[in-house]
């Protein structure tokens, strides 16, 4: 439950939260220091710069761009912690930002780019440390990413919901249900906490409101 959560994860879903209210892919991002303090945060804006190429305003491009490398010079020691995993643009930001730790909530079965720390030989020589935290992390992320894909698609599935199925087929049927009938949109309306979103999800499976078999 969003209580349990640390306040790396806290705030990179509620920075995603900020990106969907706002018409963007609900996606966050964070950094944290070798002590755990926050010291960077960015978020999805690929929907709102209107100036520039927004095709590349994604999460982790964001907060890397955010952080004051003159103030924060250690990078090596430093994690960021991203909502979905990292696309090929995203991912190789952080690898030419020199970073070694990379947390990450949801795998991204449509253009996730975590293989290439094992598939390509300069990145593997980073031995950059990534960890998928998966669970519920992975049921929200994937939840709220495939409402943005139904909504934007007028409620039709595409191939992108397809591949977030194939890694989490709950996470797809949950957001139907909450598409249905608007619910995240209503949420958005009222400015609701994602702390409450996050557990109104999560209480969808523990209620067996969809078959926890899916």
């Amino acid at each position: 439950m969003w209580n349990d959560l640390s306040k790396a994860w806290q705030t990179a879903f509620a920075a995603g939260w900020e990106s969907f209210k706002n018409g963007s892919v609900p996606i966050g991002a964070v950094i944290c220091d070798e002590n755990g303090k926050i010291i960077c945060t960015g978020r999805n804006r690929v929907n709102e710069i209107t100036n520039g190429n927004s095709k590349i305003a994604h999460a982790e491009t964001d907060c890397l761009l955010q952080l004051d490398t003159r103030k924060y010079p250690d990078l090596k020691s430093y994690t960021l912690y991203a909502c979905m995993e990292p696309c090929p643009m995203c991912m190789g930001t952080i690898v030419m930002s020199n970073f070694r730790k990379l947390r990450i909530a949801a795998k991204d079965g449509y253009c996730g780019a975590v293989h290439y720390c094992e598939d390509d030989s300069y990145i593997r020589s980073k031995n950059i440390e990534t960890v998928f935290e998966l669970g519920d992390l992975q049921l929200v992320q994937l939840t709220m990413q495939t409402y943005f894909e139904l909504k934007k698609n007028y409620g039709a599935a595409n191939s992108i919901i397809d591949c977030f199925a194939a890694d989490c087929p709950r996470a797809v049927n949950i957001a139907k249900v909450l598409y249905a009938d608007r619910i995240l949109d209503t949420y958005a309306e009222n400015n609701t906490d994602f702390g409450e979103i996050f557990d109104s999800i999560i209480m969808l499976i523990s209620h067996q409101t969809i078959d926890k078999s899916l």
